[in-house]
């Protein structure tokens, strides 16, 4: 596969895609194939490929993962049923509440959330996607999960911050973007991203962003930054 070098202009530009290490050998053969993630078996109907429009958008992303991981039951099938649920208008919603309440006080899913993002920096790559508009993707293709019947205030819990996210618009942001329904995107469009010439883990990846973005993470990415605190205290 041939490499993409990141440069500041990637800041706000291109498209970019993460994924583990070990789908390189089937990318490079096959090109991105459209799925639907283990975790959004009961959120998304149709299968897609996912990616973000610049590197600042990486960074609003893994703000909204990690939020999902913080909020998300150890147990699939919890999960799925609060998927469901969640979106019936006789259900009681102060349940909901109530669970969402009880999980942001407790430490245990903050940390199992942190080592489940240090994974994914760990054993993943990124991918630089040469997509054409109205070919590949649709500026204005509608979040399949913001057409769901979610209320706004559980919406914004797990992961769709108005910090970020429109929530008055069903049209996908810039950190959550799709290519079309069951679109394959050819390996000719893909390229494998490295700086400096040489290091091509997400991890190092994430690091360049740090040092190179503009958004103020504590106010804009508030889990992000969370994340890196704890970080920085775990290393002394």
């Amino acid at each position: 596969m041939k490499k993409y070098n990141l440069t500041l202009e990637d800041m706000d530009k291109n498209f970019f895609h993460f994924t583990d290490e070990r789908n390189l050998i089937s990318i490079n053969k096959t090109g991105l194939i459209p799925a639907i993630g283990k975790n959004a078996k009961y959120i998304e109907k149709n299968k897609k490929v996912f990616f973000v429009k610049g590197l600042d958008n990486l960074l609003i992303l893994f703000d909204c993962w990690i939020n999902v991981y913080y909020y998300m039951p150890k147990i699939p099938f919890i999960y799925n049923l609060g998927a469901h649920f969640l979106r019936q208008r006789w259900f009681p919603q102060f349940i909901a509440d109530l669970y969402f309440k009880i999980l942001k006080k407790t430490k245990i899913h903050r940390k199992r959330a942190f080592k489940v993002f240090d994974n994914i920096l760990d054993s993943c790559i990124l991918l630089n996607l040469n997509l054409e508009e109205n070919v590949d993707f649709k500026y204005d293709d509608n979040d399949e999960i913001k057409l769901r019947g979610y209320k706004k205030r559980h919406l914004e819990l797990m992961g769709y911050s108005k910090k970020y996210s429109r929530l008055d618009s069903n049209i996908m942001d810039y950190w959550n973007m799709h290519a079309i329904i069951n679109h394959k995107i050819d390996n000719e469009k893909i390229k494998l991203c490295i700086v400096d010439n040489k290091y091509c883990k997400l991890r190092y990846i994430f690091n360049y962003i740090l040092e190179n973005t503009k958004i103020n993470l504590k106010d804009t990415c508030p889990i992000l930054f969370d994340y890196i605190c704890y970080k920085k205290n775990e290393n002394k």
